[in-house]
């Protein structure tokens, strides 16, 4: 069976849209879907979201909660949010971004590089200047992220 491939493929299952680059497809019921392990590419978009330059978005806080099985009083507690519906501020972002890359144990100069990028001013300026279709970017993987 000849094994199709996508250039390129938006996938928005993780409730925000991933570009996948030259991914691997196979059918489903009728519906062409990316042969790739779900468990790996949840975990290279979870290591992407620590990198991105701008602010995470609400699906994305929603899919790192999911990711990390905490329910909101969970991740409120974990990241002394007091009000489940209050913004997340970059300090608390910043715990958050830090959070994954641990619980992925990331190497300490991944970990490092993410909290050195991380930039306050720059998060300050984008919000001010009302940046939002910077949020809506797409994360951007290709089939050598998803290897095992």
């Amino acid at each position: 069976m000849e094994r199709k491939m996508a250039k390129k493929f938006e996938y928005s299952g993780l409730g925000f849209p991933i570009l996948l680059l030259d991914v691997p497809m196979r059918q489903v019921r009728g519906v062409e879907v990316p042969d790739v392990d779900y468990n790996i590419l949840q975990q290279k978009v979870l290591l992407k979201l620590c990198r991105k330059p701008f602010p995470l978005t609400g699906n994305e806080i929603r899919f790192i909660r999911q990711f990390f099985e905490l329910n909101y009083s969970e991740f409120a507690n974990q990241f002394g949010v007091q009000d489940a519906f209050a913004k997340i501020t970059p300090t608390t972002e910043l715990c958050i971004r830090l959070y994954i890359l641990d619980a992925l144990r990331a190497d300490d100069k991944l970990f490092r590089s993410t909290f050195r990028l991380f930039d306050y001013s720059k998060f300050q300026k984008d919000i001010k200047l009302g940046h939002q279709e910077l949020y809506e970017e797409l994360l951007t993987l290709d089939s050598q992220h998803l290897a095992g």
